[in-house]
């Protein structure tokens, strides 16, 4: 069919279905989607297993950092990071991670919810144990993970109002990040790395798929314009490239910006999708004593 033949519904429809599609690769993307209001008290998947512990971090306990994702002029959602706090899981001295995504009323057909909680292993930030809740018409879906590394052995379970739906084991041959330990994995690697350039592949849990995102830190200094803040940030750029296709086909090469300060508070994310670019960057964030360097 010609262009001058199409109607202007088949056009909306057209528009339609590619923001959605934007929409829905954006937030999956950022592994964590917020729940609605009578959702946000939600309890830990890990109290049982959960002691509270003291403990400092160059990942601050308290700490919440907001990010927007958006697509040209359209602003697509926010993403909510959550450091809770450090304490024990699985007999291990671990950091309890929570995340929400929260994608914006007036997108088309989109209406995406969903609360992430991860426990990371103190030292390595891999995961011990992963859970998440996600709404699916007018039910939420569970899925919950426990990784036995001593067993070497990932045990997935999904269900749907407590019944179990689908139980899978999975083998591991080494430990794995989550979408949610990623982001403090790599500010810790930034924080050691001393401003050298590395490239390293680090292995990451997406659904049942073991893969592994290849990065590049420490790219070279620039300035990073954000929501958060009126002025530019110094930060150094970082770029890399996710191996495996996830949901909607998200895959393939993504740069990104973190502060040069003792925070590596991350700033800034460009991924590539189907149509074009997202970007994510810093709306808000709460952290005691962070002010950022202005860039020059």
């Amino acid at each position: 069919m010609r262009e001058s033949q199409r109607s202007p519904s088949f056009k909306r429809t057209v528009i339609a279905a590619s923001l959605l599609l934007l929409a829905v690769i954006s937030l999956f993307v950022l592994r964590s989607v917020v729940a609605l209001s009578f959702f946000d008290d939600v309890n830990s998947r890990f109290e049982d297993d959960w002691h509270a512990a003291s403990g400092e971090s160059i990942m601050q306990p308290g700490e919440v950092a907001v990010f927007e994702a958006s697509y040209l002029f359209f602003k697509l959602g926010s993403v909510r990071f959550e450091l809770l706090g450090k304490g024990e899981c699985r007999g291990k001295e671990a950091y309890r991670i929570r995340a929400f995504i929260d994608s914006y009323s007036g997108i088309p057909f989109v209406h995406l919810h969903a609360v992430y909680e991860t426990c990371a292993d103190a030292r390595t930030l891999m995961c011990l144990a992963t859970s998440n809740d996600q709404q699916q018409g007018d039910d939420w879906v569970h899925t919950n993970y426990i990784f036995d590394y001593a067993q070497k052995r990932l045990e997935w379970e999904q269900s749907v109002k407590g019944v179990v739906t689908k139980k899978v084991d999975l083998p591991l041959d080494t430990s794995y990040t989550d979408g949610l330990s990623f982001f403090y994995y790599v500010r810790r690697l930034c924080g050691g790395s001393e401003g050298r350039k590395m490239e390293m592949t680090v292995p990451i849990v997406s659904d049942t798929d073991r893969s592994s995102v290849n990065l590049t830190i420490n790219e070279g200094r620039e300035p990073c314009d954000v929501t958060a803040f009126d002025f530019p940030i110094e930060s150094e750029r970082m770029s890399g490239h996710i191996n495996f296709k996830g949901t909607f086909g998200v895959t393939g090469d993504f740069v990104g910006w973190i502060s040069t300060d003792s925070a590596e508070v991350p700033l800034r994310a460009d991924l590539k999708v189907l149509l074009g670019s997202i970007v994510v960057k810093l709306k808000e964030i709460r952290r005691e004593g962070w002010v950022p360097t202005r860039a020059e």
